[in-house]
């Protein structure tokens, strides 16, 4: 019987030691380059970069974050102004929508009253046709009257006063105390002819005839007439000189009688008031558009015209000393003095 011979178990392997070799040499080299690297990130230098760079996004971040907070603001303010305004458009909006509602209702309630009245209305327009035809009835009968008297007036002033022309003469006295430039004391004026003017040419005719305007003044000086009448003057102080117009029926014309043929020229004479009369005036300037149709609007009737019935003829310089003369402080244009007309009479022997 043989005998092996014993294995020596701790003998190395030369392959196998090899190769341990190699593997504990990576080992190595890895720990030392792990070591190298830890003791890099954890030097001084290398931990200030690192806080500062932290410390710089933080900073981004920051800003970043406040930027995100401003704009976020500015909508949520934009968004609540929206609001607002879309509030106010809804609020106006109701108001309009309110507002027209109750415009509709009004209407519709005056449209009622309309359609109830409607028939009160047709009565209305009826009564004032029948008044139109009243009025109108009326006025047909005043101008068949006016014509009437005029016809009347002529056929009188024919028999008392002649086919004329007629002429009357006036003579003056000035105050002493204001004797204007001149010497002339007396004017002539001739009156319109019959045909134009024949109801008013016969009242003033016969107020004359009778010496009505004898004693009575020229008054007043309004700058474009001179105004005599029933006023009494230095010649006959204190006398009452209109009860003899009034008694005789001759204070003031029955109408405006007026002829476009005549009208108010400069130194024609007229009536003033409404009815005209007895007071008269002698245009200082042309009055056609003053004392015509429709110029005198302050009265009732403003269509109507002062009567225009005769014209200076001789004597304008007694008309033009009487309108140089001093007036009282007023708008009515008072002469301070008086001038007195002695008398007014028909000149017969004129042809």
């Amino acid at each position: 019987m043989k005998h092996s011979k014993p294995v020596n178990l701790y003998k190395p392997s030369t392959g196998n030691n090899k190769s341990l070799v190699r593997i504990l040499s990576a080992i190595i080299i890895c720990l030392v380059t792990f070591v190298f690297h830890q003791q890099k990130d954890t030097s001084p230098n290398h931990l200030i970069e690192k806080i500062e760079s932290n410390e710089e996004q933080l900073s981004r971040q920051a800003e970043l974050t406040e930027k995100i907070k401003a704009e976020l603001t500015a909508s949520i303010t934009e968004y609540k102004n929206t609001v607002k305004i879309l509030e106010q458009r809804l609020k106006e909006s109701h108001d309009e929508r309110d507002a027209a509602e109750s415009s509709k209702k009004d209407l519709q309630t005056k449209l009622r009253g309309a359609n109830g009245k409607e028939k009160e209305n047709n009565g209305d327009e009826k009564e004032i046709e029948s008044m139109k035809k009243s009025i109108d009835a009326v006025s047909t009968q005043i101008d068949h009257l006016k014509a009437e008297m005029q016809k009347s007036a002529k056929i009188d002033a024919l028999k008392k006063f002649g086919p004329g022309p007629h002429r009357v003469k006036f003579e003056l006295d000035f105050h002493p105390d204001e004797i204007p430039a001149g010497d002339a004391t007396s004017f002539v004026i001739e009156m319109a002819p019959l045909d134009l003017m024949p109801y008013t040419v016969n009242f003033f005719l016969s107020q004359v005839n009778l010496g009505l305007f004898n004693g009575c003044s020229f008054h007043r000086n309004a700058g474009h007439v001179v105004q005599g009448g029933p006023i009494a003057n230095h010649l006959n102080p204190g006398a009452h000189l209109n009860k003899g117009f009034k008694d005789a029926g001759l204070a003031s014309v029955a109408f405006q009688e007026y002829s476009a043929d005549f009208p108010h020229k400069k130194y024609t004479l007229g009536y003033a008031g409404r009815p005209g009369g007895p007071d008269f005036y002698i245009s200082t300037l042309d009055n056609t558009r003053n004392h015509g149709p429709g110029g005198q609007s302050s009265y009732a009737v403003k269509g109507e015209a002062d009567p225009c019935y005769a014209k200076v003829v001789e004597g304008f310089e007694a008309v033009d000393r009487m309108h140089s003369q001093v007036v009282q402080k007023g708008d009515y244009m008072r002469l301070v003095h008086y001038v007195a007309i002695k008398s007014a009479t028909i000149l017969t022997d004129e042809k």
